[in-house]
């Protein structure tokens, strides 16, 4: 059984891994995230979060990181052939959302970034 811990090699760290994801990514929208995707050559998918103040106050960033964080955690081993790299961006709506409403939302708006991915990984 894979491993589900949220290591360092999952994650976008740095800021030109986000500018290039930004730069060629699939984007999709759901009621509580925008998600953009973009292949990648690491062999693992990686997520990144980014959470503006717009969302409102530290404790409240943190929370939806948190709770992103933990629905790609539990769904990647399920969902993803090929390495990508994800950035999701929070709505506010997130905080009025059950967990499983929220990784719904997460998982139907990946598979539509999935679905629209050439076959052979390129953009």
């Amino acid at each position: 059984m894979p491993s589900q811990c949220f290591s360092k090699v999952r994650r976008l760290r740095r800021r030109g891994e986000f500018k290039r994801v930004f730069d060629l990514a699939l984007r999709t929208h759901g009621r509580f995230l925008s998600v953009l995707m973009a292949p990648n050559e690491m062999g693992a998918s990686r997520l990144g979060i980014v959470a503006s103040r717009k969302l409102g106050d530290a404790v409240r960033r943190n929370r939806a990181k948190r709770l992103i964080r933990e629905v790609f955690r539990k769904s990647s081993p399920l969902l993803f052939k090929s390495a990508v790299d994800l950035v999701v961006i929070p709505r506010r709506e997130l905080f009025d959302a059950t967990y499983p409403s929220l990784e719904n939302d997460f998982l139907s708006a990946v598979k539509r970034c999935v679905a629209r991915l050439p076959a052979d990984g390129t953009r």
